[in-house]
C-alpha cells in the first residue's frame, strides 16, 4: 500500500475514533458507512491485530489502537499544520479555518465583520462551528474556539478578550400592554420566558429566578433563536445576550445598568497551530475587533 493510501486509512481511523462510530467517521469524511468500514477492517487485516471493539456506547479502541493513536495523532496535526501554512504566491494566508463560536456572538458580533475581513484575507475560508460545548480542537472539530472558560484540561492556549454581558429585555409591544417592573415586588405582575434547562445556562436561570421572583413562567425556549423571537412576540420577559437584545429596535433592556455578571470571553486555539498563518489572521482579527467592542461586548454602551 502506498503512502497516500495508508495515510487515508489512518485518516479514516482517527474519524472513528473521535466519532466512536462508522456512520459518524463517514459524515465527517464524507464517505459511506460501509467505506469507513472497509477501509477499518483492511488496516487491521494488514497490521494483523483488532484496533476496535464494539461497546454500548460506540467503537473503543483496544490496546493496540490505543498505540496506533499514539502514533498517528502527531501525524494529523502536522498534515494540519501545513495545510494552515500554505500561502498563495503573493504570500497572503490561506486556507480553511474553523472557528467555533456561540450563536449570538456569531451573528450579532462576528457576522458584521465578515466583509472586512473577507478584504483584508481573501484566501481565507471561515467555517462557524456553533456548538461550542461539544467542539474539542484536540480532534480537529474547530481550529479556534471562542468560549465562556478558559482551556480547562484540553490542550489549548490563548486568552480572555472580554465579557459578555446579559440583561433582561421586552419587546415593546410588551411593554405598551403590562408596564416594566421597576422594583422587586412588581415582577409578580409579569410573564417571563425561562430556560429549558440546559446545562450552560444553569447559573444565568439561577439569575433569572432569584431576580423574578413571583413571576409566572409563560413559556420556556431550548434554543436561543426561539428565546429571541418569544420576547419579541411580546410574550413575556426574559434575559439575553446583549449583542441580541440591543441588536432589535423593538426590544426594551430593562434596567439597562443592571446586568448580570457577565460571562468572560476566552479565544483559544491549538498551540501547534496558532502561529500558522490563516489561523493567526483569524485570531488577530477577532482580538482586534473585540478591543474596539470591549463595552459593546459587556452590555455598557447603553445609557
Amino acid at each position: 500500500m502506498n503512502n497516500d493510501a495508508n495515510w487515508d486509512a489512518y485518516r479514516i481511523f482517527l474519524a472513528v475514533v473521535d466519532t466512536q462510530s462508522l456512520s459518524g467517521a463517514g459524515r465527517r469524511l464524507k464517505l459511506s458507512h460501509a467505506t469507513v468500514g472497509r477501509h477499518i477492517a483492511t488496516l487491521e487485516k494488514r497490521l494483523g491485530t483488532k484496533l476496535f471493539v464494539r461497546e454500548p456506547t460506540g467503537y473503543a479502541l483496544t490496546g493496540a489502537g490505543e498505540r496506533l493513536r499514539a502514533e498517528v495523532e502527531p501525524m494529523s496535526l502536522a498534515a494540519e499544520r501545513a495545510l494552515h501554512a500554505a500561502s498563495s504566491e503573493d504570500g497572503q494566508a490561506q486556507g480553511l479555518v474553523r472557528v467555533a463560536i456561540p450563536h449570538s456572538i456569531a451573528s450579532y458580533w462576528f457576522m458584521p465583520y465578515l466583509d472586512e475581513f473577507a478584504a483584508r484575507h481573501p484566501g481565507i475560508e471561515i467555517e462557524i462551528v456553533n456548538e461550542v460545548t461539544q467542539v474539542s480542537v484536540k480532534r480537529r472539530d474547530a481550529d479556534i474556539v471562542i468560549r465562556p472558560y478558559g482551556p480547562g484540561r484540553e490542550n489549548v492556549v490563548g486568552r480572555k478578550i472580554g465579557r459578555i454581558g446579559v440583561g433582561f429585555y421586552a419587546s415593546r409591544s410588551y411593554a405598551e400592554r403590562f408596564g416594566l417592573p421597576s422594583k422587586r415586588e412588581e415582577w409578580k405582575e409579569h410573564r417571563i420566558i425561562g430556560f429549558g434547562g440546559r446545562a450552560a445556562e444553569v447559573e444565568l436561570a439561577d439569575w433569572l429566578a432569584h431576580v423574578t421572583q413571583g413571576a409566572r413562567v409563560a413559556l420556556r425556549c431550548f434554543s436561543d433563536a426561539d428565546l429571541v423571537q418569544a420576547v419579541r412576540a411580546g410574550v413575556g420577559i426574559s434575559t439575553l445576550v446583549c449583542l441580541t437584545g440591543d441588536h432589535y429596535d423593538d426590544l426594551i433592556r430593562i434596567a439597562p445598568q443592571k446586568l448580570a455578571n457577565g460571562t468572560e470571553m476566552w479565544l483559544l486555539a491549538h498551540p501547534d497551530l496558532r502561529d500558522t498563518a490563516p489561523v493567526r489572521a483569524v485570531i488577530d482579527f477577532l482580538g482586534e475587533k473585540a478591543k474596539v467592542d470591549r463595552d459593546r461586548l459587556a452590555g455598557r454602551n447603553v445609557t
